[in-house]
């Protein structure tokens, strides 16, 4: 099956709009920076704006879908006694001295296998697939080592905490964060090379942008961590309604962002 590409960059005045906005950032690329962070602030904006049917079409796509169940699934695995076998019947398969990076990338084996099954390969599918992975590390990791180095146990204990409200907040929260980051800089990769030329300019430029991102990001964590316990306690959590959530989440998200665009 063929691979789908969320396609080129189009000449409109909305990507004129969004290329000056990166002309503005050219002399003020140093982290903390103020007139770097509201320049990164602006890019964003203008690039959901001129981007916004492609988010909403990115929505409405499988590999997001799937990737957000998934990720619910195994907050909610991590409650069983038997682990191991909770994760089997998700798709993962862990040992003893299974790390959390081994972890992501089963999570990123079982969402491949779904999306060859149910759907095609997508860069929406990508995005989400490195957003759930980042999302699970930044909160997990840490966790998931004692004093003692690592294994499966604290690796449970540290998911597990990512399934009472508040952690699921706190992990939606990421997820999207770095799923809107990396959509918009999808679209701005090809432009910041040529507006912004050493390596330490463009990863100056993606961190802020991350950052951003996920500060923006704070509108649906309440709502994440609310769907997640209201929704798991009177119908249980599936494909279908973690669907339809993930549709409600990216609106919002986009709101917000057109919010600040409005008061810019």
């Amino acid at each position: 099956m063929g691979h789908t590409r969320l396609g080129t960059i189009p000449k409109s005045r909305k990507w004129t709009a969004v290329i000056a906005e990166l002309g503005g950032l050219e002399g003020a690329v140093l982290p903390g920076d103020r007139k770097f962070s509201e320049g990164i602030a602006a890019v964003a904006r203008r690039t959901l704006e001129a981007a916004e049917v492609g988010l909403d079409k990115a929505a409405n796509q499988r590999g997001l879908q799937y990737t957000f169940y998934l990720l619910t699934q195994l907050a909610l695995s991590a409650r069983e006694g038997d682990w191991p076998q909770a994760l089997r019947r998700i798709g993962i398969e862990i040992s003893e001295s299974s790390s959390v990076f081994d972890l992501t990338v089963e999570i990123q084996g079982a969402v491949d296998r779904h999306i060859s099954a149910f759907s095609r390969p997508s860069d929406v599918s990508e995005m989400a697939q490195g957003a759930a992975g980042e999302a699970i590390t930044s909160l997990a990791a840490s966790e998931a080592v004692t004093l003692f180095g690592s294994g499966r146990d604290d690796l449970q204990r540290a998911i597990r905490r990512l399934s009472t409200k508040k952690g699921f907040s706190d992990l939606g929260q990421i997820f999207f964060g770095r799923f809107i980051a990396r959509f918009v800089n999808f679209y701005l990769s090809r432009l910041t090379a040529g507006k912004l030329h050493q390596v330490g300019e463009v990863s100056s430029f993606n961190q802020a942008l991350q950052t951003h991102c996920e500060q923006s990001a704070r509108i649906v964590r309440d709502f994440c961590g609310e769907w997640f316990s209201k929704t798991e306690f009177q119908e249980g959590i599936n494909l279908d309604n973690a669907s339809r959530f993930v549709a409600v989440a990216v609106s919002k998200l986009k709101s917000e962002l057109q919010r600040q665009r409005a008061e810019s």
